[in-house]
């Protein structure tokens, strides 16, 4: 009996995600696939998309509607990362701590900045309201369909969507993370959102939109496949799985968007492969690159808003051309300074209050 119980000891340790997966030191490429991701999106919103907000400036003088797949590619990332950050966590408060403090203090600046542009500047393509405003703190409000004090915040509240479904899980098997129950729930996850895609197609009413957002349905494949790769770097069993979601990734993307996406969606995962098969890759661990993807949240947050009024101001003296160049070079800066104020002291503040008030303050209260 007592050998019984030790082989299934033995298979249940086997079956768990745990401190055996965290590889020693920062996976520096994952940096640059970030700062592809945040450059692509700028670019794309510093085309055609600056015109949705400034009506009557000049045309841009191009358009980048690829830019978009950016966000795809933060998903993908965000699911390598997510599951790396609950094997280290243990805990389903402990991981919640981690995410709250590493993102709403920056986003809570940014809503700040973006808040005063339009209340100082003025956005012909926007209309703000107090109430909006304060709901915008939640980074929820695309629940209640609120609208975004600035449209790039849309992302924010599925990744917090993402990172609440993953605590549940932690929660209910008390800090262990099974593989094998993993695995299933991938699977199952990205079928019912390929499935809810390929029925629903893109939403026309808020209906869909409840259906299609309360599962994550478009982005289900992107998460799944950023943690199936995760484990795929520690143990090989899982390649088969990759080509899975790839399609599934892809399928969705079509539905959603046209052929041109669907075909970047998959050169996207490839590459995602290929950097996690290969991980020395100088480019994106090194140089340019690798500190755009070190500093691409406070820039994702702050180069919409503030950077279509920089465009706006600059462009009757530097040109279409030169005032975005320009402007692209100034966010840039500006990220750098909200990373290392807000984003590197503020946060890591923010979570150690968190941690003694509700881990260290909870222990001793049950003490």
């Amino acid at each position: 009996m007592k050998k019984i119980r030790t082989i299934r000891r033995t298979q249940e340790h086997n079956e768990i995600l745990d401190n055996s997966f965290i590889t020693p030191g920062r996976f520096r490429e994952l940096d640059g696939l970030r700062g592809i991701a945040a450059l692509a999106v700028v670019i794309g919103h510093f085309g055609a998309t600056f015109n949705q907000n400034y009506i009557h400036s000049p045309q841009s003088p191009y358009s980048f509607p690829l830019g978009e797949m950016g966000v795809q590619l933060f998903f993908i990332i965000s699911g390598y990362v997510i599951l790396l950050t609950a094997i280290k966590s243990g805990s389903a408060l402990k991981f919640m701590i981690s995410r709250v403090a590493r993102l709403y203090p920056t986003y809570w600046f940014g809503i700040i900045i973006a808040t005063l542009v339009y209340v100082l500047y003025g956005n012909p393509g926007r209309h703000i309201t107090q109430l909006q405003v304060l709901l915008n703190t939640t980074m929820m409000q695309r629940f209640i369909m609120v609208e975004d004090v600035d449209k790039v915040y849309w992302t924010l509240a599925v990744e917090m969507q993402f990172y609440l479904l993953v605590a549940t899980y932690i929660l209910f098997r008390r800090g262990k993370i099974y593989r094998r129950e993993i695995t299933v729930g991938i699977i199952i996850w990205s079928v019912i959102g390929t499935i809810l895609c390929l029925v629903i197609g893109i939403p026309h009413n808020s209906l869909d939109k409840i259906v299609l957002w309360s599962v994550l349905a478009e982005h289900a494949p992107l998460f799944c496949l950023g943690m199936v790769l995760f484990m795929y770097s520690h143990d090989r069993r899982f390649t088969w799985l990759i080509p899975l979601l790839t399609i599934m990734a892809s399928i969705n993307t079509y539905i959603m968007r046209d052929m041109l996406h669907a075909v970047t969606m998959l050169g996207i995962c490839v590459i995602f492969f290929i950097v996690v098969h290969c991980p020395k890759v100088p480019f994106l661990a090194h140089g340019p690159i690798h500190f755009v993807g070190v500093i691409s949240y406070p820039l994702y947050l702050g180069h919409a808003m503030l950077g279509y009024m920089i465009i706006n101001i600059l462009n009757p003296y530097l040109g279409d051309w030169g005032a975005r160049g320009f402007t692209i070079i100034l966010v840039i800066v500006w990220a750098y300074i909200v990373h290392i104020t807000i984003e590197t002291n503020v946060s890591v503040a923010f979570r150690k209050l968190l941690t003694r008030v509700l881990v260290t303050g909870r222990k001793k209260s049950c003490e």
